[in-house]
C-alpha cells in the first residue's frame, strides 16, 4: 500500500509537467486527469482525496506519506471561485492537478520566505472515493488512523535519533556530564536508554514493557536538579491532580517520556534523569525550567491501556463531566427562589 500511494503521487506531479494545462479565468493553469467509469460527485457527497504540494524539488505536504487521506464535503456552491470552477465535473478516480504561480502568491501576502518570484507551487488532488454521509466519511477516516499513529511514530523516532547524532550531540556530549556526576554525588546508580535518558527503577511492576502500541495512565513529579518542583499531578497545588494519559506514539510529551517510559511496566515506579535535549532543549520553559535545563522525574505507571479502552475511559469521563453539571444546574434550579426569574 506505501508503494501504490508513492508511485501514485510520482505520477500526479510527473504527468503535470508532459500533460498540457488549461487557464482557469483567474489565470491559474490547471488540467483534470480523467478515470475511466468513476462515480460522478454530487453535491452532498463527501470526498476522500489525497493530496500532494510540490515547489522545484520540494515536496511541501502530503497526505501520501502521512497515510491518511483528506475528507471534504462536495458542494460547488461553497468552494472558492477556482475551485468551484475547476471540480464542477470531477468523478472519482480523477486527478486535478493545480500550478500556482508564486507571484500570485507573494502579490497577495501570502509568501512564505522560501518563494521566489517566477516560480510555481504545483498541488495535485486524486479523488479516491465519494461518500453520501459525513457518518461514512468519519467512519472512513478513523480507519485510517491507526497506520498513520504508525507512520508518524516511525517518522518522529526518525528524527530525533538522527538529531541526537547530529544537531544534538554536543549538548547530549555535555548533559552526560553533568547527569552522571550529579548521579555520582547522589549515589544513584541507573540504567541509560539508547537515546540517552537515565532511568532508576525502585518498583518493577509487571507484565510487558511499555511499547508504541500503548498508553499509559501515570502520576508524576517533575523537578530540575536542584530539587525544585515545576509541575506535579499529583500535587493539588498544580491545579490538575487526575493521571495523565501518555499516548506512546504521538510524542505529546517530551522525548525523554518515551525514551524512560518504554522500560517501565505496570505498577512500575521510578525516576527518569532527562537531558535536556530530550526535554525543553534551548528554549525551556517559563517560569520554572531554564534553557539546556536537566531534569528529573518521579513517575508511577498507574494502568496501560490499548487506545480503544482508552477511548472508552474518555468518553466515560466526558459523560460523567455532563451528567454532573447538569445535576449541578437541577440543584441550582431548585434552590433558586420562586419568582426570580427576571420578566421583561
Amino acid at each position: 500500500m506505501k508503494h501504490f500511494f508513492y508511485l501514485l503521487a510520482v505520477t500526479l506531479l510527473v504527468t503535470s509537467c508532459t500533460q498540457p494545462f488549461k487557464k482557469a479565468k483567474d489565470g491559474t493553469q490547471y488540467k483534470i486527469i480523467k478515470s475511466k467509469n468513476g462515480k460522478k460527485l454530487v453535491t452532498g457527497n463527501y470526498m476522500e482525496l489525497y493530496a500532494v504540494a510540490k515547489y522545484k524539488d520540494s515536496i511541501l505536504s502530503s497526505s501520501f506519506e502521512d497515510g491518511i487521506p483528506q475528507y471534504a464535503p462536495y458542494d460547488t456552491a461553497q468552494f472558492p471561485p477556482l475551485f468551484k470552477e475547476i471540480f464542477k465535473d470531477v468523478n472519482v478516480g480523477d486527478s486535478v492537478v493545480l500550478k500556482i504561480s508564486t507571484d500570485s502568491i507573494i502579490n497577495k501576502g501570502q509568501g512564505a520566505p522560501f518563494m521566489k518570484k517566477g516560480q510555481f507551487i504545483i498541488q495535485a488532488f486524486k479523488i479516491t472515493n465519494a461518500f453520501a454521509t459525513k457518518e461514512q466519511s468519519d467512519s472512513a477516516y478513523q480507519s485510517y488512523i491507526p497506520l498513520a499513529k504508525v507512520k508518524a511514530y516511525k517518522k518522529a523516532n526518525a528524527q530525533i535519533k538522527k538529531d541526537l547524532v547530529t544537531t544534538l550531540a554536543p549538548q547530549m556530549k555535555i548533559d552526560a556530564q553533568i547527569l552522571t556526576d550529579f548521579m555520582a554525588k547522589k549515589g544513584t546508580k541507573a540504567a541509560k536508554t539508547d537515546w540517552g535518558t537515565y532511568v532508576v527503577i525502585t518498583n518493577p511492576g509487571a507484565g510487558e514493557n511499555l511499547s508504541e502500541k500503548n498508553i499509559a495512565l501515570v502520576n508524576y513529579t517533575g523537578k530540575t536538579l536542584a530539587d525544585s518542583v515545576f509541575d506535579s499531578n499529583v500535587d493539588p497545588k498544580f491545579g490538575h491532580v487526575d493521571p495523565l494519559s501518555v499516548d506512546m506514539s504521538q510524542f505529546g510529551v517530551i522525548p525523554g517520556w518515551i525514551d524512560g517510559l518504554k522500560m517501565l511496566k505496570k505498577g512500575s515506579k521510578a525516576t527518569l534523569f532527562i537531558p535536556s535535549s530530550l526535554a525543553y532543549g534551548v528554549n525551556g520553559r517559563e517560569p520554572g525550567i531554564k534553557p539546556n535545563e536537566n531534569l528529573q522525574f518521579d513517575i508511577e505507571v498507574l494502568d496501560i491501556l490499548t487506545p480503544e479502552q482508552n477511548e472508552a475511559m474518555l468518553m466515560a469521563k466526558q459523560q460523567e463531566q455532563m451528567a454532573n453539571q447538569q445535576k449541578m444546574q437541577e440543584e441550582a434550579m431548585k434552590k433558586a427562589p420562586k419568582g426570580s426569574t427576571d420578566k421583561k
